[in-house]
């Protein structure tokens, strides 16, 4: 699924109404988004929990650079699966 808006607390509200939709996907394509703030990495971390019954984490392609601090900040970068890394960035590690 392509996320188009910058997921952010100015767009939570139509992310939110999204969701069913969204939710259902197992990965997010984030390569259009610049921006990610604390209210959008808990967000998809929320996302990435709904595919529990599957085993498998959310899988985000080409994140924002501002996905990266945040989620080791909080310590959540195991939740996903993260694809097209900056400088060649292992999965789920700083």
């Amino acid at each position: 699924m392509k996320l188009t808006r910058e997921l952010t607390r100015a767009q939570l509200s139509a992310y939110w109404a999204e969701r069913q939709t969204l939710f259902a996907s197992r990965e997010a394509d984030l390569s259009g988004l610049k921006e990610i703030d604390s209210i959008g990495l808990a967000f998809l971390v929320q996302w990435s929990q709904s595919l529990t019954a599957e085993q498998r984490p959310l899988a985000l392609l080409t994140p924002p650079a501002s996905f990266y601090p945040l989620a080791d900040l909080y310590g959540v970068s195991s939740f996903f699966e993260l694809a097209d890394n900056p400088a060649g960035r292992p999965n789920g590690t700083e």
